[in-house]
């Protein structure tokens, strides 16, 4: 029985495996990101590692020796005893120090179990020098140790990697799935917004559950009514900036930013392809805004100001383009 909700295939064909002694040393789970990968990796290793639910608490607390996870490393390494901040800023990549570090465990036996399991979340943060270093371990995999490769967009791994490895295609759920999922990890949310977080993540419960606890029906109202009326007075764009701009608000303020390029994308494509080139260049211009807000810490204000005037600009267009 799949232990998670979802992608019932892929468990059919690593549950096979598993039972022949057959499965494949390395696994790419390729597929959008928030859609399940990493909670499908985590449950794979356990039944690799702890075929018998031996050490299922050890697992679960995430301290299980046998099951290593290479991630980018956090800008400032936390002190002695100390764990990683869940809101510590990371590198820009997975660095060949660490994949080194990672061989030189691969060269002992396993420490509970008989069987060791790596996990690359996300292989598509490797550095060349680390793909390339890894590309060594996957030629010449260590008895008993299975890899683990997750991927937003597998097109940017090595083809050798890529040649070395099984890959598992993960798609965006279903609706009633995606229901399912949110319902399973939000308990305690009511059904209104179990149904708008669904539609937002189109697909992909981890997106979906980045909203959650946020008021985003509320931020979603505001800019729709923005692009319907145009908000000519500034009233509506100036509401939110005094509530977005709060240091208090700054989940909300970087949700905001990821939600208005998707409603100018989703204006866009409502529009025969003739008459969408303004929403198009919005769109473009609403995804560099946001991008630069976050990297430059650009002023809110400014920010959610702009980003509204992006919005209230569909309105003109969706006028003068019947």
């Amino acid at each position: 029985m799949n232990p998670i909700l979802g992608h019932d295939k892929n468990f059919e064909k690593v549950s096979f495996g598993l039972s022949k002694a057959t499965l494949h040393h390395g696994i790419i789970l390729a597929g959008p990101k928030g859609v399940g990968k990493a909670s499908f990796a985590k449950a794979i290793a356990a039944m690799i590692v702890d075929p018998d639910k031996a050490n299922q608490a050890l697992i679960a607390s995430g301290n299980h020796p046998d099951i290593v996870t290479i991630s980018r490393p956090p800008k400032e390494p936390p002190k002695p005893g100390e764990a990683v901040a869940e809101d510590a800023e990371l590198k820009r990549s997975i660095g060949v120090d660490q994949i080194r570090r990672l061989q030189s465990v691969l060269t002992k036996r396993p420490t509970v179990a008989e069987t060791r399991v790596v996990i690359i979340d996300a292989a598509d943060d490797m550095e060349s020098s680390a793909s390339n270093a890894l590309l060594k371990s996957l030629e010449e995999p260590p008895a008993g140790c299975h890899f683990l490769l997750i991927s937003h967009a597998s097109d940017r791994l090595l083809p050798t990697i890529r040649s070395r490895c099984q890959m598992l295609r993960f798609e965006p759920l279903e609706s009633e799935l995606m229901t399912q999922v949110l319902q399973k990890l939000l308990p305690g949310h009511d059904a209104g917004e179990i149904a708008l977080l669904s539609k937002l993540g189109n697909g992909a419960p981890g997106a979906a559950i980045e909203f959650a606890g946020l008021n985003i029906g509320e931020l979603e109202n505001s800019m729709q009514k923005i692009v319907e009326g145009g908000d000519s007075d500034n009233a509506i764009r100036s509401a939110l900036a005094s509530k977005l701009a709060l240091k208090a608000a700054q989940p909300r303020y970087e949700a905001f930013l990821r939600r208005a390029p998707a409603l100018i994308a989703n204006q866009a494509r409502q529009q025969p392809a003739e008459q969408n080139l303004a929403a198009v260049d919005a769109f473009q211009r609403a995804t560099q805004l946001a991008s630069r807000a976050t990297g430059l810490s650009l002023d809110k204000n400014a920010v959610i100001l702009e980003m509204g005037s992006l919005l209230a600009g569909l309105n003109q267009h969706k006028h003068t383009s019947r």
